[in-house]
Formats: C-alpha cells, sequence, structure tokens
C-alpha cells in the first residue's frame, strides 16, 4: 500500500511538472552596433555610434528571421542619403527605427540608440534612444451599425 502511495505522489508530481513546462514564454531580441560611421549633418562630419536592439514577434517562422546586416545596410543607407541635413537626432533617430519596423515584419519592437561624438562646434557627447513597437489592431472592439 505503501509503495502505490509512493508511486501515486511521483507520477503526480511528473504529470504537474511536464505541465508547467507546457506554460513557458518565449522572448527573442537581437542586437548589433554599428561603429564609428561617418554622417555629414548639421553643417558638419559627425562620427556615430549606433546601437539598434529589437524582439521578434511572438512565434516567428525560421523564414521570417532578417540577416541583421540587411538591417545595418538599411541604417546606413538612410543615413548616407538622409534629406533634411538640419534635423535633429532625435528626428534622425525616430526615422531609423521607423524604416526598421516599417520594413521587416518579423521585428515586434526596434530600440535605436544615436550617439554623436563631441565636435568642433558642438563639444558635447550626445545621445538619442528611441523605441518603437508594432501596434497590434484590438479584435474586441465594438463594431457600429
Amino acid at each position: 500500500m505503501m509503495k502505490t502511495r509512493s508511486l501515486a505522489g511521483i507520477f503526480v508530481l511528473l504529470v504537474a511538472c511536464s505541465s508547467a513546462a507546457y506554460a513557458q514564454s518565449l522572448v527573442e531580441e537581437f542586437s548589433f552596433t554599428i561603429k564609428d560611421f561617418k554622417m555629414d549633418h548639421q553643417t558638419q562630419t559627425n562620427n556615430l555610434n549606433i546601437s539598434i536592439s529589437y524582439r521578434y514577434i511572438a512565434n516567428i517562422q525560421k523564414s521570417d528571421y532578417p540577416d541583421f546586416r540587411w538591417l545595418a545596410k538599411d541604417v546606413e543607407s538612410l543615413l548616407a542619403n538622409y534629406p533634411n541635413k538640419d534635423d535633429y537626432w532625435e528626428i534622425v533617430n525616430k526615422q531609423i527605427t521607423s524604416l526598421l519596423l516599417n520594413k521587416y515584419p518579423g521585428i515586434a519592437r526596434v530600440t535605436c540608440e544615436l550617439k554623436v561624438d563631441p565636435s568642433n562646434l558642438v563639444p558635447y557627447t550626445r545621445s538619442s534612444r528611441v523605441t518603437r513597437e508594432r501596434t497590434t489592431p484590438k479584435s474586441n472592439r465594438k463594431r457600429i451599425g
């Protein structure tokens, strides 16, 4: 009788542990840095260090993972051809995050930290950090009509 109770207790414990294994959530993130990128902006050549981090959408499929080098090239291309040379760095940074989130559907959230080294005109290190998230439509909105 004692062995049966012990075995039943072990069985209940195993079932509880295996059920708990399915109650996990998974968050995947990736990051990279573009170091010493030169950008002509605000009447001078600036040295930028750019850190990009992003979170993937839930249950991302293997084919939806972007190669981070694509993102890096897109950022470099945007900055090399940036149209408004007078924009504040915060505006430049918002453009970076907008580009990446719009172009890569496998990304749920992106953060860009843009650091600008001191220069002859501005003797301070400056930085801007922008996080942008993909919004999902509300499925429980009341329909009119």
